[in-house]
């Protein structure tokens, strides 16, 4: 007969190495040894395990961090900047997690509640992930009160195993298991008997799978989403009789009933339809996206998750790592694309009206050809003269007036009058190589007013408009202000080192819900808006069709992140439901469910009004009726010309009534002189 202590540790090496032949091979496993530990397992392995062991004793758990391969230390630090409170075991255990990736664990005795707690905040701290562990929960029976076995930890995970040994005969153990199915008034904590086990016979009474399946039939269970109404994505309507419940008001409050729809929350009715669940919505704290933090607090929607009030986040939530750090997230479910709506480009100055038929490089062309007119008739007409002369045609009196100044006053108002097709006073050019420059100079500005005017008659009745901020970059380069309702609009480009998103994010403002109301009527920000996968905008409240008629979107994204459902850390449900993304996606009811709920809820004329301002500044830019507000510039143009002549012709006068009073002062000196005479 063997000793007491040799049998028992017979009977728990017998035990565990039929469970880990059967049922953690796998994966690695992390077994947490107690520091009273009065027994041994001796492995006896019928095939290699595919994973490691990884032994952690309590009794040196201090002293066994020197001979880790991995130091923690660089971590503690990451961690306590997070606010974090850390102990030697949730330390080990982390670093257990991250990297061995241990996704099965043994605890015992008394250690048990201590693990719960522990195991809990590593998985949250470790910046791996499982959602397929398996707890093997070892302690012999009376040993542990009934009110362990009431932590939430029994109600959330599904493969844990309890392994109770009997008092009266150390060789049989009780195999239990948590219900976790059903509804939770059900209480799915409670816990039943799985098998027996008969380690002197190496023997189980059923045989039964000591890890059942229990996520394909839920029985009902529900499953707690944190949203709110944001449209396509989710939609709440809220009526008396709605199928579903809203977990923020009272059971009996009937204003809490509410019918949900959405193409996010379609993907998880159609994932409870599919395992035998339901959808619970919690909006009591679910006003924003929010925020989650490590040290399982947090704000908002996110926020609940983290503090374990619901299971899955949802709402157009993108990939943000601050959140990820603290809990888990689903596979990508679609594209979105934060843009922006901004003021419609204005209507061109009707000052610059005159000068709009030509574009800079022509204006410049036009200036050289004026240039090369006046210098071409400027020699032309010096040399006439003595070109004349040399014939003796000329009289003395013509040749003796030809000079320079004479001559660059003829050719540039002659090349003036031609340009605005005006004669020359009606004289007679009886020169011929003077009358063929003003032939040419006539038939190069006749074609060139004739293009003016063409080109000016299609502003005059075409609107012409500005720029407008629809870029990335002309967003930037015009200094817009553009706000949103939450930080969340640009969590994804706040580490963002380039010098244009830095500029955008300086101009970005959050404002209040009727903040934005007021400013959208104003026309002098922007707007943040979500373009969806296929095509379609998320709009906001204060983004009326009134509001939208004199804004145009951007044609191009700011920036663009897959948006994803946010789950708690081991959500053993996470693994199936990123299965079921994956058959959403691969029939094609993503862009189906896009198109059929945005037609069942959103305003389509506001749709088609979004997607039309992508490609024009107008709705239609055909003929206009000519007003006033035409011909501005040129009525201004002709008031400078009519300001100009009349002060040349003021100056003129005073400069002949400055003469005559010199020639009659003139004249006055000489009738004194010859009186004095």
């Amino acid at each position: 007969m063997l000793p007491a202590n040799l049998l028992n540790s017979f009977y728990w090496s017998r035990m565990f190495n039929v469970i880990m032949q059967n049922y953690l091979l796998s994966t690695t496993t992390c077994i947490i040894w107690p520091e009273n530990a009065d027994f041994s397992i001796s492995w006896q392995h019928a095939k290699p395990p595919d994973a490691a062991i990884i032994n952690i004793r309590l009794r040196d758990l201090e002293q066994s961090f020197a001979k880790d391969v991995v130091d923690f230390a660089a971590k503690r630090e990451e961690l306590l900047n997070d606010y974090v409170l850390l102990n030697p075991f949730v330390e080990k255990l982390t670093l257990s997690i991250e990297k061995s990736h241990c996704q099965n664990f043994i605890a015992f005795q008394l250690d048990i509640p201590t693990f719960i707690d522990a195991v809990i905040n590593a998985s949250r701290f470790s910046i791996w992930r499982s959602s397929n562990n398996k707890f093997l929960f070892v302690y012999n029976k009376g040993n542990l009160q009934d009110e362990l076995f009431e932590h939430r930890f029994f109600e959330d995970q599904s493969g844990i195993l309890l392994i109770e040994r009997s008092i009266t005969d150390p060789s049989i153990f009780d195999l239990k298991t948590n219900k976790f199915v059903g509804p939770r008034a059900e209480n799915p904590k409670q816990l039943y008997l799985l098998d027996r086990y008969n380690a002197e016979s190496n023997t189980f009474l059923h045989g039964n799978d000591l890890f059942p399946d229990k996520l394909s039939n839920l029985q009902g269970r529900e499953v707690i989403l944190a949203a709110f109404d944001y449209r396509p994505d989710v939609v709440l309507k809220y009526y008396p009789g709605a199928p579903s419940r809203d977990r923020a008001f009272a059971p009996d409050d009937t204003s809490g009933d509410v019918e949900m729809d959405g193409t996010e929350e379609r993907i998880l009715k159609t994932f409870c339809e599919k395992h035998n669940c339901s959808v619970d919505i919690d909006t009591s704290e679910a006003d924003d996206w929010g925020i989650a933090y490590r040290n399982m607090t947090g704000e908002a929607a996110l926020g609940m998750i983290a503090r374990g009030k619901a299971e899955v986040g949802m709402s157009a939530m993108y990939t943000w790592y601050a959140d990820y750090v603290a809990l888990d997230m689903s596979m990508y479910i679609g594209r979105s694309g934060i843009t922006c709506v901004v003021p419609a480009p204005k209507r061109l100055a009707s000052l610059w009206l005159p000068i709009e038929p030509f574009q800079p490089a022509l204006w410049a062309f036009v200036f050289v050809c004026l240039c090369v007119e006046i210098i071409a008739l400027l020699f032309i007409d010096h040399a006439r003269p003595i070109i004349i002369a040399l014939s003796e045609r000329m009289r003395a009196s013509e040749e003796k007036k030809n000079s320079w100044a004479r001559n660059f006053e003829y050719a540039f108002s002659t090349t003036m009058l031609l340009f605005v097709s005006q004669s020359n006073k009606g004289t007679m050019v009886n020169f011929t190589p003077l009358r063929l420059m003003l032939f040419a100079s006539f038939l190069n500005d006749i074609v060139i007013t004739s293009i003016y005017g063409g080109g000016l008659s299609s502003i005059l009745t075409v609107p012409s408009f500005g720029q407008a901020a629809d870029s990335v970059e002309r967003l930037y380069a015009f200094q817009l202000k553009w706000g949103a309702d939450s930080e969340a609009w640009v969590a994804g480009i706040r580490d963002d080192e380039s010098e244009i998103m830095k500029g955008l994010l300086r101009n970005f403002d959050i404002y209040s819900a009727e903040q934005l109301m007021v400013l959208a009527q104003t026309e002098e920000m922007g707007f943040t808006i979500e373009r969806l996968p296929f095509g379609h905008f998320a709009v906001q409240e204060h983004l009326t069709r009134s509001v939208l008629n004199k804004m145009k979107i951007m044609v191009e994204d700011i920036y663009f992140q897959y948006t994803v459902a946010f789950t708690a850390r081991m959500w053993p449900l996470l693994e199936s439901f990123n299965e079921m993304v994956v058959m959403w996606h691969s029939s094609g009811l993503d862009k189906f469910w896009e198109w059929r709920i945005v037609a069942d809820n959103l305003d389509g004329a506001i749709q088609k009004e979004l997607m039309a301002s992508q490609y024009s500044n107008l709705d239609d830019i055909g003929p206009v009726k000519l007003g006033m507000s035409n011909f501005v510039g040129m009525l201004l143009l002709w008031l400078l010309g009519i300001t100009c002549a009349f002060l040349a012709f003021l100056a003129e006068l005073l400069l002949d009534h400055m003469k005559r009073s010199k020639q009659v002062a003139e004249s006055d000196v000489i009738e004194i002189r010859e009186g004095s005479l």
